[in-house]
């Protein structure tokens, strides 16, 4: 089974070999500092690639590229939180902290940025956007408290070699207050080739969360390429206390 998301062992393995059609595909289409987030085989790989890729990663991401998931996860966020003043937010995968800078030109000011690269969130930590930083796994359900968020931004997280499964989904969910949202940017052709649509659709289902929006199509990376991207943003039941995984 796909970390407790309900998969039999030969939809799992289709599944991985699509990940893996989808990966190459992903490869083929972007430029090369991302290339080696995506091959790497191993945390320590990807680590490494975070690591040596942090002093220029805004430069050619924002620069170079004109990565565009940033700051439409930022707006598409404030489109769902009521008063962004008081809004308690995980960043999760904060990375050099592009889109905490997003978040505080819309008023958010009580952002959590959370990311396992440490060069990554030193620059972060300059941009002075975030209440807090932390080094942690967001797969790992003890990091947060439950209940202790109003929302979650996700930006280049949900992704191959990154998080990938449903049962994190559920323990974001844990963190987020009743009625909180969940806002992802996600690659089109990830989305297509991946577990992710099914996991989402097993926690609406279940009465976990309703989908609320899902912006149309744009170029993610419109300097260099045509892949496309959506952001999705998914609101809590006020009923719901997600415990146990999907």
């Amino acid at each position: 089974r796909d970390a407790g998301c309900g998969y039999s062992r030969q939809a799992f393995a289709s599944m991985r070999l699509a990940r893996l059609r989808t990966t190459r595909r992903l490869l083929s289409q972007l430029p090369a500092p991302w290339e080696a987030t995506y091959a790497a085989s191993t945390r320590a790989e990807l680590l490494a690639a975070y690591e040596a890729w942090a002093p220029t990663y805004d430069a050619d991401s924002v620069g170079s590229f004109g990565y565009a998931a940033p700051g439409a996860a930022a707006l598409a966020l404030e489109r769902h939180v009521a008063d962004a003043s008081a809004a308690v937010v995980l960043d999760a995968g904060a990375g050099t902290g592009q889109v905490g800078e997003h978040l505080s030109r819309l008023g958010f000011s009580h952002v959590l940025g959370v990311d396992l690269s440490a060069p990554m969130l030193r620059i972060a930590a300059t941009k002075g956007c975030y209440r807090e930083l932390l080094r942690g796994d967001l797969t790992d359900r003890t990091l947060l408290p439950p209940g202790s968020l109003d929302a979650v931004v996700c930006v280049g997280t949900l992704t191959p070699n990154h998080v990938e499964d449903g049962a994190t989904l559920h323990t974001w969910l844990e963190w987020l207050r009743p009625g909180g949202v969940i806002c992802a940017s996600i690659r089109d052709d990830f989305w297509e080739g991946s577990p992710l649509p099914n996991a989402c659709q097993r926690l609406q289902e279940e009465g976990l969360w309703t989908l609320v929006e899902e912006t149309e199509s744009a170029r993610y990376t419109p300097l260099v390429n045509d892949v496309a991207f959506r952001v999705r943003t998914w609101r809590k039941a006020v009923d719901c206390l997600a415990s146990g995984s999907t």
